[in-house]
């Protein structure tokens, strides 16, 4: 990513005080109101899902890069239909993050939908899915639903089945390799099974491994 890439908001907001002005006014209210989850316009171009028949969207980068937030609105975009019961792309997601709580607190922002990057804040509220932690479980209002596991219990990947995930952190997963691999099993469900990572980078066997892969594409990121 180059430090000079910006987003439509924030070449809005570069501009002088009368075009400012003069965009905003242009906006119906329904359009301003509605541009609070328009993840096109807060969006980077590196934070957009890559053209190209991928598997695997790996994205490597530091603090502040905005991975969380990337990856919850890949979901969202995928789940949610043109209208909230109308039916998305995907209909089961895997979410997979280092541990419980972080899947828990990161990934799905429990207890803090106005807060935060995650799931439940990125949803406009009638889009917004519910969450029942005892069960591990998102369901959007179209029925479609997302499960929540972590890298120290590999084998609950055992048996689910899934056409898609989010894996956040996986560089600092305990049973990586183990986790990634049980995943992978369950990953047969609907016509392009596609993974997103969103990692801070370190060098593990298995980071290298899935960069070498052919049918992964790569984003880098600063802090």
């Amino acid at each position: 990513m180059s430090n000079r890439e910006l987003s439509r908001a924030e070449i809005v907001a570069t501009l002088p005080a009368e075009r400012r002005t003069a965009f905003w006014s242009s906006l119906s209210p329904d359009e301003r109101a509605n541009l609070e989850f328009e993840w096109g316009f807060w969006a980077r171009k590196s934070q957009l899902p890559p053209p190209g028949d991928w598997s695997n969207w790996l994205i490597l980068a530091g603090r502040g890069f905005g991975k969380t937030r990337t990856g919850a609105e890949w979901v969202r975009a995928n789940m949610c239909g043109d209208t909230p019961l109308s039916r998305g792309k995907w209909r089961h997601v895997a979410l997979v993050a280092e541990t419980a709580a972080d899947a828990r607190d990161v990934m799905v922002a429990d207890g803090k939908p106005s807060d935060g990057s995650g799931i439940l804040a990125v949803h406009p509220p009638v889009y917004r899915p519910t969450y029942e932690p005892s069960k591990r479980r998102l369901t959007w209002p179209n029925g479609a639903t997302a499960t929540l596991f972590n890298a120290t219990e590999p084998d609950a990947l055992r048996g689910p089945q899934h056409d898609a995930a989010w894996c956040d952190e996986l560089c600092k997963w305990q049973y990586a390799q183990e986790t990634w691999d049980q995943l992978q099993f369950g990953l047969r469900t609907g016509l392009h099974p596609q993974v997103c990572i969103t990692t801070t980078p370190r060098p593990t066997m298995l980071l290298k491994s899935i960069i070498k892969d052919p049918h992964t594409v790569t984003t880098r990121g600063s802090t």
